[in-house]
C-alpha cells in the first residue's frame, strides 16, 4: 500500500460518520477508540511485526512494553515528534510512519459541552505546525455535544480550508 493511500484509507476509515455514534466520557476515552482504530487499520495493511515501530503515542495508557521503546527511539529520532515553535513543544496524539516513506500525524479532539472554538483553533495550529516534520497530517473532531447545525456549518468549512493541502479535517459522528 502506497503513502497516498494509507493517508486516504486513514481519512476515509475516521470519518464513516457510524463509527463514532457512542458517545464518550472524555478526549482520552475517544482518543483511546481512535488509537485502536489506527492500529487495526496499520494491521490489516502491513501485518503486526512493525505495528510497534509505526503506530506511535506518547499517551502512555496505550503503550506497551515494545511501544514504549519504540516511542523512546522516536523521540531521538530526526524528525522526531516535536515541533518547537516560539519555545513550545508541539506535539500530535498519533504519528503513523508509513514503512517506506513518510508519515501521518493525527490529532484528536472531542467537544464537550463548552469551549468549541478554543478546541477547534487548537487543533487546527497543531496539524498546521506538524507539517514542518509529517508529510499529511489529519484533525479528528469528534462532536457529539454540537447541535447537527453546526456540525454540518463545520464540515463545510472543513472542506474548503482543506481542499488541496496535506490537512484533513474529519467531523464526526
Amino acid at each position: 500500500m502506497t503513502f497516498s493511500r494509507l493517508c486516504s484509507d486513514l481519512t476515509r476509515t475516521l470519518g464513516s460518520r457510524n463509527r463514532f455514534r457512542g458517545s464518550y466520557k472524555s478526549e482520552a476515552a475517544f482518543e483511546d477508540k481512535v488509537w485502536r482504530i489506527v492500529r487495526a487499520r496499520f494491521t490489516l495493511h502491513f501485518g503486526r511485526a512493525k505495528l510497534s515501530q509505526c503506530v506511535l503515542t506518547s499517551h502512555k495508557r496505550n503503550q506497551g512494553r515494545e511501544e514504549r521503546q519504540a516511542w523512546k527511539e522516536f523521540l531521538h529520532s530526526k524528525p522526531g515528534p516535536d515541533v518547537w515553535a516560539l519555545g513550545s513543544k508541539n506535539r500530535l496524539d498519533i504519528v503513523v510512519k508509513h514503512p517506506v516513506r513518510g508519515s501521518i500525524g493525527i490529532e484528536v479532539k472531542w467537544l464537550s459541552s463548552r469551549g468549541h472554538a478554543a478546541k477547534l483553533t487548537q487543533g487546527l495550529g497543531q496539524v498546521a505546525l506538524a507539517l514542518a516534520n509529517r508529510q499529511r497530517t489529519l484533525l479528528l473532531i469528534h462532536c457529539g455535544s454540537v447541535s447537527n447545525k453546526k456540525r454540518r456549518d463545520l464540515r463545510s468549512i472543513a472542506r474548503r480550508i482543506c481542499r488541496a493541502t496535506a490537512t484533513q479535517m474529519v467531523i464526526v459522528p
